[in-house]
């Protein structure tokens, strides 16, 4: 079994495939990031548009999430710190790419919101998933982010590999383009 690209320990088809598919919605901002991550890795751009707040969608389109990811190939995902209670349901992660054959970082501090489900959302679901009849009022929302002003280390020859396989960098990402 190969794990899923959300960097948990459990297999795709078990983790992040039903949020991709409509047939379960994220039950937690950490869920939902992960699946986002996930999404770019496997090229789910109309997942990561619709779970995009419907207050800050228009700020975004498919097409642009398509022709950024075309860009990159994505390495892996650390998860540094999650927040969620009344105030703030904050995920800050470092997710890893390759562009133009360079390992680069994207440092985030997102911020998610439960919110409504969304006409858009609900259609998609729908249409993927037409069995689910019993939709949640709510689901969470990508909402918007902050980046912060930490300089990141870049994966040493002999440190564990960012793609969470087990194996040295130099004997795995490093290697790969």
């Amino acid at each position: 079994m190969t794990n899923c690209p959300c960097g948990s320990s459990r297999g795709y088809t078990d983790c992040c495939k039903p949020l991709h598919a409509g047939t379960i919605t994220a039950q937690s901002p950490e869920q939902l990031m992960r699946s986002r991550y996930c999404a770019f890795v496997k090229g789910e751009t109309a997942y990561i548009y619709l779970t995009h707040s419907p207050s800050t969608r228009d700020n975004i389109s498919v097409d642009s999430i398509e022709q950024w990811n075309a860009q990159c190939h994505w390495c892996g995902l650390h998860i540094v710190t999650c927040t969620a209670d009344e105030s703030a349901n904050r995920v800050e992660f470092i997710a890893w790419y390759k562009e133009d054959n360079q390992l680069k970082y994207h440092h985030e501090l997102s911020q998610f919101k439960l919110e409504p489900l969304d006409s858009e959302f609900q259609t998609r679901l729908n249409q993927i998933a037409p069995e689910q009849t019993n939709l949640p009022a709510q689901v969470w929302y990508y909402y918007d982010a902050s980046y912060p002003d930490k300089s990141i280390a870049l994966p040493k020859r002999n440190d564990p590999c960012i793609c969470h396989s087990g194996k040295k960098y130099k004997k795995c990402c490093a290697l790969s383009n």
